[in-house]
């Protein structure tokens, strides 16, 4: 990853080192990963007691996120296989001037020192990261691109093996592992893709398959021989019933895909006829590497028989195909609403809209009462359902002139209010940015975040919604400039939502704060000014948050939010832990941009220098 330098001038070292007043921030920040300065990471998830972070480590970018059964939730037709279908959907759905350099970055992925690669430095082996390797391990084999830990390393599959191998010596350096949730004993709960087996190529037993400390979670019993060798798991998360039960959730493949043989459907490169997998998996067929399903949402219940085994608890709404289109489902969060014994789930299913739309939704238990008969008879009986499922309302993806208004909406998290938050992607551009926003839903009610619940939220932002704790505090990343045509720069955030317990107390009434402003003790010199939190991924009830941050060792050239840094920043993870006797101090702006050649600079009103920061943005 390339992160922008500058030197600083004399006056610039000169105003940085005046003294300043030191103050206990709200949060104080911790980094907890182990990456080289080559590589990026982030914290993606806390434990309730904040005695175990989950984080991972990244050797370049991902290009696709490695746990989306839907590419960018839109693409089920599964036709993004190549550099111009990237570039197509970035014109398309992300509108940015740089299109083809994004595009090549996810494709190509970069060289060591941050550069984006191209064909050629693909060809000459000086790449890391990016959809092409994975396409090319075939022949060319496979190295780690997302190794993840905790207090060590979590390679669950690399480690043991899986269920069903190909034949061939194991490289366990060769998988793919993400975080989803960690517990207080440090077991992880998350997804990783099969290692690699050397024979006469390299095969891999599947693309995904979820985990849970060491259980590889395996896809229904008594699926097709297609299914049950290379079919496609995920886990999301789990919940605790008590006595004994705990239910691990997420995603499992159900049907095969739409219309493998149409040619659009095999990556770039490849030569493969995915068609020649839908009947049997083979490990010498190069086409099963790329065959993809109909995943559904599925739980995984620890005290059956054989919790390995993936329970399907819904049904498609629309069927499982659609012309060239797949359908998908997932649970993304679950919660114990209203002191109730059963989970409420959320997450999203596909929905046929004139055209497959991925939608937000929350699966709602059967009666208490009921409940746990249910589950039990789930081990056994495929039909049942201990669940219905409904779409959330207010955000439909259509408006009342049959116009799409969104190109999806996404139900990430959930709590024991039953507060449902996640986003909703606008299908035509705001203030020049194909908007994703963030929504909040509780029953009938749902709320698009906008300016009236807080500033953060201007027209045609962009946002995450990552976690939300049961003190109503909702974790994210969201858009600190209103730029048009390229990447924004994105800083982490809190937001407040009804009820957040120490809104008061804590957060001076306001709902909304980048995270930088409470990670700001005041002092230029100190730990905290090394650190501009770029993007948070979780939060548990005590306010700690795991997050990556861009890290800056010699200390940034103020506290300003945008301050320079004199060495290459990079993007590191971080545990941020709260102190709601804290004082806030927001983060003063420098607003006039940086000379880049000479790194000279200037100065603006009252003899005060006014320094700018550029970052190229890296998840």
């Amino acid at each position: 990853m390339q992160f922008n330098t500058f030197k600083l001038s004399a006056i610039a070292l000169a105003i940085a080192s005046l003294p300043t007043v030191a103050n206990a921030a709200v949060y104080t920040v911790d980094r907890v990963d182990n990456a080289s300065a080559s590589e990026s990471a982030k914290a993606t998830a806390i434990s309730p007691n904040s005695s175990s972070v989950g984080y991972e480590v990244l050797a370049g970018p991902e290009g696709i996120d490695y746990t989306q059964e839907v590419p960018f939730y839109v693409d089920q037709e599964h036709f993004i296989n190549s550099v111009e279908d990237l570039t197509n959907y970035c014109e398309n759905r992300l509108g940015y001037a740089t299109c083809g350099s994004w595009a090549d970055e996810q494709w190509y992925g970069i060289q060591t020192s941050g550069e984006i690669c191209n064909s050629e430095d693909h060809d000459a082996n000086v790449c890391v990261g990016g959809i092409k390797d994975e396409i090319d391990a075939w022949t060319e084999g496979y190295t780690s691109n997302s190794k993840a830990f905790t207090s060590a390393q979590v390679n669950p599959f690399g480690d043991n093996g899986v269920a069903n191998p190909p034949s061939g010596s194991k490289n366990a350096g060769s998988t793919n592992v993400v975080i989803n949730q960690v517990d207080d004993s440090g077991t992880a709960v998350g997804s990783s893709s099969s290692p690699y087996y050397q024979s006469s190529n390299y095969a891999r037993a599947f693309q995904l398959r979820g985990f849970t400390g060491s259980t590889e979670l395996l896809p229904p019993t008594g699926s097709s021989q297609v299914i049950s060798t290379i079919g496609q798991t995920n886990a999301n998360g789990s919940i605790d019933l008590g006595a004994g039960r705990v239910i691990t959730f997420g995603s499992a493949s159900q049907f095969n895909m739409a219309d493998p043989g149409n040619e659009n459907k095999s990556p770039e490169g490849s030569g493969a006829n995915l068609s020649t997998c839908s009947t049997t998996a083979d490990y010498t067929n190069r086409a099963c590497q790329y065959f993809e399903f109909a995943n559904q949402a599925s739980v995984w219940v620890s005290d059956y028989s054989n919790p390995a085994y993936a329970h399907v608890m819904a049904d498609f709404p629309n069927g499982q195909q659609h012309n060239e289109e797949t359908a998908q489902a997932s649970v993304k969060g679950a919660a114990f609403v209203s002191a109730a014994t059963s989970p409420t789930m959320v997450g999203y299913s596909t929905y046929n809209n004139d055209g497959f739309f991925t939608r937000a939704v929350k699966f709602t238990p059967i009666a208490d009462a009921d409940f746990s008969t249910c589950i039990d008879d789930l081990e056994t009986n495929t039909s049942k359902r201990c669940w219905t499922m409904a779409t959330i309302p207010n955000i439909d993806v259509r408006n009342g002139n049959n116009d799409i208004i969104y190109s999806y909406t996404v139900a990430t998290d959930i709590n024991t209010d039953g507060v449902v938050v996640g986003v909703v992607k606008n299908q035509n551009p705001q203030n020049g940015s194909y908007a994703e926003n963030i929504f909040v839903n509780k029953g009938n009610s749902t709320t698009v975040l906008q300016s009236g619940q807080s500033n953060l939220f201007f027209y045609g932002y962009n946002a995450t919604a990552a976690s939300i704790n049961n003190n109503n505090e909702l974790v994210g990343k969201v858009d600190v400039e209103n730029v048009q045509d390229r990447i924004r720069k994105q800083r982490g955030y809190i937001y407040l939502n009804d009820g957040a317990t120490y809104l008061a107390s804590t957060f001076n009434n306001t709902r909304g704060w980048l995270l930088d402003d409470l990670t700001n003790d005041g002092n230029a010199s100190g730990e905290a000014n090394k650190y501009r939190i770029a993007e948070a991924f979780d939060i548990n009830d005590k306010g700690d948050i795991s997050a990556s941050a861009f890290y800056c060792a010699p200390g940034y050239s103020s506290t300003a939010q945008n301050a320079q840094c004199i060495e290459n920043e990079q993007l590191v993870a971080v545990k941020l832990t709260r102190n709601n006797s804290g004082t806030i101090t927001p983060r003063t702006e420098i607003n006039e941009p940086v000379k880049r050649s000479g790194a000279s600079f200037g100065l603006l009103g009252l003899g005060l220098l006014v320094v700018g920061g550029f970052w190229r943005r890296k998840k």
